[in-house]
């Protein structure tokens, strides 16, 4: 009986064995028909960034032609007068808003692309010297015609502060917090960016007098395609921050959310996105 028995678990182990290579089996084929669907997805949205990306190159380059060419006639000219001058100044404001809104899609483009060159560990970054004193005075202006309703400030030191970064993507990581402080604070609010230096660090800030973001949400803020609640009548990608995050990483930085205050009862005003990044490489 003994024996019995013992052979009967015998039999009962290699059952549960051979069910739990099976399984396995299936887990294996199931991770890499996966991995199959992501490179194919990864590719197709590579492909799609691409195409996007070719149109948007001529409308900028042809709206800053139109922009320089469409300058003003000078005060005393035959063709002067009010009317005139309000066509040309009209021409240059509705040129200067493709312009601004076409690098705003180019940014959400580019977001799109390092959304794949992250999932292939293809992502890299461009060191040269970089003044980000200038950059952030350049994308402040790029965006004040897209938010005529909002109030920009810039307060920086006077005084170049140079570095070895990746000019274009500081540009798009700036880009994207300058666009979300525009998208969640009302009109004829201030949205400033503070610029500040510390023996080894530059830190710039971007603060928006919008709603503050719930703390049981803010663990969600840098994740890829994630929606806050609080943005659901919000039109994103859900891609800026996570890119954003991903870029300042990438240059040995850091990105957060200031927290505003200990008193938790006491109401948030307003969003302050922050980033630091090493002033040696």
């Amino acid at each position: 009986m003994q024996l019995q028995s013992k052979k009967a678990q015998e039999q009962t182990q290699e059952q549960i064995i051979e069910e739990l290579q099976r399984q396995v089996d299936d887990l294996k084929a199931e991770n890499l028909l996966l991995h199959d669907q992501l490179a194919q997805k990864e590719q197709a949205t590579a492909m799609i960034a691409h195409d996007l990306r070719g149109p948007l190159s001529p409308i900028i380059n042809y709206a800053q032609m139109i922009n320089r060419h469409t300058q003003p006639p000078k005060e005393g000219s035959r063709i002067s007068g009010k009317q005139v001058m309000k066509k040309y100044t009209a021409i240059q404001r509705n040129t200067t808003i493709i312009i601004s809104q076409a690098k705003r899609l180019s940014r959400l483009v580019n977001d799109l692309l390092d959304s794949s060159h992250l999932a292939s560990g293809k992502f890299k970054i461009l060191r040269e010297d970089c003044n980000i004193t200038r950059l952030v005075c350049e994308m402040v202006e790029q965006l004040r015609p897209v938010a005529p309703y909002h109030t920009l400030v810039v307060a920086a030191p006077e005084q170049p502060i140079i570095g070895q970064w990746d000019n274009g993507r500081l540009q798009q990581a700036l880009g994207n917090l300058l666009d979300n402080a525009i998208k969640y604070s009302d009109e004829n609010t201030t949205i400033t960016v503070t610029i500040s230096t510390s023996e080894k660090n530059v830190r710039v800030s971007v603060h928006n007098e919008g709603a503050g973001i719930p703390p049981a949400e803010i663990s969600q803020l840098f994740h890829p395609y994630t929606r806050l609640a609080a943005a659901n009548n919000r039109h994103g990608s859900g891609l800026g921050l996570f890119i954003t995050k991903s870029i300042i990483e990438a240059h040995q930085g850091t990105l957060q959310l200031e927290p505003h205050g200990e008193n938790t009862q006491e109401e948030i005003k307003g969003t302050t996105f922050s980033f630091e990044l090493p002033l040696a490489a």
